[in-house]
């Protein structure tokens, strides 16, 4: 691994040699750049894939406070002088797809093409809202404080059916302990500034040139097709492939395949 460094903070990245088309790729919450591992090989014919660990992710470090899209974009600014990189595909998955949003729009005429999986920042789950919303999110760090509270709370949803019991296990599990319920918090809380209003997105992405296209899950219950693709619609063209996957699914070396497909489809049809 490698890093470049600013005075807030550390962003690392691996390497993944292949052909001349540059990737950049943003992991999902609780994940790191290792996910991309089974598809370095997968894009080998095409693609040199810079694999990054996001804040509060891997080995990425960075003192806590929002961040906004001018420290970001100065991060990524750093690492496109460092590595000679010029023109790049970008892929963000989930909470990555927060980066990945904000790095094609910081550096539009350098993008080539915004690939999104079932991303974080087009639609807001109930989950980010509580999380980040001033007037109630304190409700969120209360039970981020106190997990007997939250337990009691996923019982009172099993009793009732509040939420699907795959959203309930969902929580369960990348909050179901003291380390996952900090950096959920701490995640969503700094990277809010990273992200756009809908308003913003559809000028931004209907004023770009690169190509654009969102892969989701049909059976995604935290990113769901049936609430994100209204919005999409409304954000200029984007090319759009649902499999019938699980959001956690959605790094699967078969979305790598889907991917190079794609790709070697547009290069013989352009």
């Amino acid at each position: 691994m490698t890093k470049v460094e600013l005075v807030n903070g550390q962003l690392y990245y691996s390497i993944y040699p292949g052909g001349e088309r540059i990737l950049l790729a943003f992991h999902g919450f609780r994940q790191d750049n290792k996910i991309f591992d089974s598809w370095s090989k997968i894009l080998q014919p095409e693609y040199t894939i810079y694999a990054f660990d996001i804040f509060y992710h891997g080995k990425s470090t960075r003192n806590y406070g929002s961040l906004s899209k001018k420290e970001w974009a100065e991060y990524l600014k750093t690492f496109l002088y460092k590595e000679g990189i010029k023109e790049f595909t970008i892929v963000g998955f989930s909470l990555g797809g927060r980066f990945a949003i904000s790095s094609a729009l910081s550096f539009p005429k350098q993008t080539q093409e915004l690939i999104l999986i079932a991303p974080d920042g087009v639609f807001l789950t109930i989950w980010f809202k509580l999380a980040t919303n001033p007037s109630i999110r304190w409700l969120f760090k209360y039970f981020m404080l106190h997990p007997a509270k939250l337990e009691q709370l996923l019982r009172f949803n099993d009793k009732y059916k509040v939420v699907s019991s795959y959203l309930r296990d969902f929580v369960q599990k990348e909050l179901g302990n003291p380390e996952n319920r900090k950096r959920v918090y701490i995640s969503w809380n700094h990277f809010k500034t990273l992200g756009y209003s809908k308003r913003q997105l559809a000028k931004g992405f209907k004023s770009a040139q690169f190509k654009r296209r969102i892969i989701l899950g049909q059976k995604d219950l935290i990113i769901k097709p049936a609430k994100i693709l209204p919005i999409i619609k409304t954000m200029g063209e984007f090319e759009v492939d649902i499999l019938p996957m699980k959001h956690h699914q959605l790094v699967k070396p078969e979305v790598a395949k889907l991917i190079l497909k794609n790709t070697v489809l547009n290069r013989k049809l352009n």
